[in-house]
């Protein structure tokens, strides 16, 4: 009898010495509204340095050995690239700007997606401003090769304007769901 007794009052207090030692949670644990918040912005990850590396100059510069140019060639397109970063300063900290002011903490309220929706439009129009230049400075940059170079420099600059596209458009989406 008195091991039944002692095998019962086992039985009915081992499992609340488990959850007092589980606990029912504990302050840390508990989600408030101010930790609820996601800490990190939302929005574009867009940077200058992405549309700077879309540079046709700079590509061609990177692939010389691949287009077989010469020493000459080689300053030319330097000086090229030069210029070229020299007039797109100021667009690239234009997208800079921008795309810091579509960021947002949490969800954006209906001001903050008007101005969203605004630096959204302005960023796409500085962009292609940006491209818009790239394109003019690479066809140049094509022209003054030699007919045997051509072809492959195209080949090399067609490729990265369509991965630039594609990386751009993933980079303006940004980490929304």
């Amino acid at each position: 009898m008195r091991q039944h007794s002692l095998l019962l009052a086992t039985l009915l207090l081992l499992p609340s010495a488990a959850m007092a030692q589980r606990g029912s949670g504990s302050q840390a644990s508990k989600k408030t509204e101010l930790f609820d918040k996601d800490p990190v912005p939302q929005g574009p990850t867009l940077r200058a340095r992405d549309i700077e590396n879309q540079s046709p100059l700079k590509l061609l510069l990177d692939k010389h050995k691949d287009v077989k140019l010469t020493d000459a060639q080689t300053q030319q397109l330097k000086d090229a690239q030069k210029q070229l970063e020299d007039k797109n300063e100021p667009l690239l900290k234009a997208v800079d700007s921008l795309v810091h002011t579509m960021r947002t903490n949490g969800s954006p309220t209906p001001d903050e997606e008007n101005g969203i929706r605004n630096s959204r439009i302005a960023l796409m129009s500085v962009l292609e401003r940006v491209r818009t230049s790239y394109d003019s400075a690479g066809k140049a940059a094509i022209a003054s090769l030699g007919a045997d170079q051509q072809p492959k420099a195209t080949e090399l600059v067609t490729k990265q304007r369509d991965d630039a596209s594609k990386t751009i458009r993933q980079k303006l989406g940004g980490d929304r769901g």
